[in-house]
């Protein structure tokens, strides 16, 4: 941001730890209840990543709950970070002595060596921070010591489709554009697929880790928002 505007510049959170996760997300509902109720959600970037974490916390603690919003728009959006400290628990628990030795050279270390569903845990969060950091919004790895420090309350943990069974039930819409960085189209990919499948669209623009510029690409996203706001309002009718 530096580049092409002056500060100052605010973040959700700059560490990914549960706890200044869990931060970002008690001022989210702070703003829902004194603000709302909102209809849907618009994020960019870690704002899309927060609002996919927000939902699948809410799936997670209220599954039998309407969600607190009726569809989300994504765009660009990193990985998410729960601040759920029971995620993946018995992963974290798990790890042994050399496992720990090994991911004291994170983000640098060897994940071959960990058992698959902690290769999967760290490897991914290794990809997130370091794409942060190659494309300028990162000055560096802000956890990476918790490992060297065996602080396992510390240890971010990514949110992966893969290592979770719940997923987002209202409509959501994920852009993304072309020119990106891969890891960060990938960490996008990612969070598509925490969300439910027949309710959830994927749409890439011409541009790259940005909204939509060009008129049809606008047009191709106003389209797939409006598709999701159908969708959303025919769940609540559903329900009715």
């Amino acid at each position: 941001m530096g580049a092409f505007t002056k500060g100052y510049f605010y973040c959700y959170y700059d560490a990914f730890d549960p706890a200044n996760v869990k931060k970002a997300h008690e001022l989210l509902t702070e703003v829902i209840e004194e603000e709302g109720p909102f209809d849907g959600v618009l994020g960019f970037s870690q704002g899309g990543s927060l609002a996919i974490a927000y939902l699948v916390q809410h799936e997670i603690d209220h599954p039998n709950e309407p969600a607190p919003f009726k569809f989300a728009a994504i765009f660009s959006s990193i990985i998410s970070f729960t601040p759920d400290e029971t995620y993946c628990e018995g992963v974290i628990q798990s790890l042994n002595d050399a496992d720990l030795k090994a991911l004291a050279e994170f983000p640098e270390a060897d994940y071959s060596v960990l058992p698959p569903d902690a290769r999967t845990l760290f490897q991914t969060m290794a990809e997130a921070l370091g794409a942060g950091q190659e494309g300028g919004f990162l000055p560096a790895h802000p956890d990476e010591d918790v490992f060297r420090r065996g602080e396992t309350a510390m240890i971010p943990r990514v949110i992966h489709p893969d290592l979770m069974k719940q997923r987002i039930r209202i409509p959501t819409i994920h852009v993304v554009g072309k020119k990106d960085n891969p890891l960060m189209i990938r960490q996008s990919e990612l969070m598509y697929k925490v969300c439910e499948p027949t309710l959830s669209k994927w749409l890439e623009h011409s541009g790259g880790h940005d909204i939509p510029r060009q008129v049809q690409d606008a047009k191709a996203a106003v389209k797939a928002m409006e598709w999701a706001i159908a969708e959303g309002q025919q769940q609540v009718w559903a329900r009715l």
